[in-house]
């Protein structure tokens, strides 16, 4: 792809990381500098009335937003569907670092002129609602929802991005010390679990939560989910893991992940996270499947 003359439709999220990153105009006019044509919106409106003409969708925002444009893209059943390229201004970008995009917009926009395309895969879940329900990073029961909670609960006006990754790897500690066991079950087509977990993750890309790679090898175009089950014996291990990165290290996750692209989970958890959203449960079976390749990231 020849950057001069395409059309890029700029989604932005004035609201999303904080005070350093670029607003709409300024990022507009640092893609025009590279020879796009670009027309911004704002992120309610994603998809809205997107003209034939667009040749990919830049997404300036943090992995919620990410998560929006594509939920648009589905509720219109694909008929815009375009390239994706990620221009991070979120606070934890785990959906950038999991496929290698720069933090730097410059460098971000680099990408575009040689248009490496990505396959990414949707996770779909089945049983929480009457319709399916989507998901792009993880879902799972456990700490990570009490985690989004206890966050969603601090004030972080005057915090740097840095500094509220650090408190939400420390509240995250603080809870796998004293998180209650639930009982799990799980089905994939060759195994039966049950188990009393602190933690259970279906995850689609290797990050989550405040930027743990919880799963390096993760592919999110390889048509397989990565399952993290953290039992409540293998609890040590969670906290170690979180201490080596709270002292700067960059740990290996030491619990082995289980590859499925289909599965049943039953947990006797009431709350449970969809990417970055919390939703109540209720102790039915829910049935969480993968839609292979569905959008297209540009990528290094």
């Amino acid at each position: 792809m020849k950057e001069q003359g395409k059309t890029v439709r700029l989604v932005h999220n004035p609201a999303a990381g904080k005070e350093d990153n670029d607003d709409g105009d300024e990022l507009s006019h640092l893609i025009k500098q590279h020879g796009y044509r670009c027309k911004a919106v704002l992120k309610k409106d994603a998809v809205k009335n997107m003209s034939a003409q667009t040749d990919l969708i830049a997404v300036a925002g943090g992995d919620g937003t990410i998560r929006l444009t594509i939920l648009g893209l589905l509720e219109k059943k694909l008929r815009f569907k375009r390239p994706i390229a990620i221009l991070p201004q979120g606070t934890a970008n785990n959906i950038a670092l999991s496929l290698g995009i720069p933090l730097d917009n410059k460098l971000a926009i680099d990408l575009w002129k040689h248009a490496q395309l990505k396959k990414f895969d949707v996770g779909m879940v089945l049983g929480l609602d009457k319709k399916p329900l989507h998901f792009i990073e993880s879902i799972g029961f456990g700490v990570f929802p009490m985690l989004i909670e206890k966050m969603s609960n601090k004030k972080l006006i005057h915090a740097t991005k840095e500094e509220e990754i650090k408190m939400a790897i420390e509240e995250l500690r603080r809870i796998a010390e004293v998180f209650p066991a639930e009982t799990l079950k799980l089905i994939t087509r060759s195994n039966v679990i049950e188990e009393e977990c602190i933690m259970v993750e279906v995850m689609n890309i290797a990050r989550m939560g405040p930027r743990l790679a919880l799963s390096p090898d993760s592919d999110p175009g390889d048509g397989q989910f990565e399952v993290i089950i953290v039992t409540n014996e293998h609890r040590q291990k969670l906290i170690d893991f979180i201490d080596e990165v709270l002292e700067g290290n960059n740990p290996i996750f030491p619990i082995k992940s289980i590859r499925t692209n289909r599965l049943v989970l039953k947990s006797k958890g009431k709350v449970m996270h969809i990417d970055d959203e919390l939703t109540s449960y209720s102790g039915q079976n829910i049935t969480i499947s993968l839609l292979d390749s569905l959008i297209e990231f540009i990528v290094k």
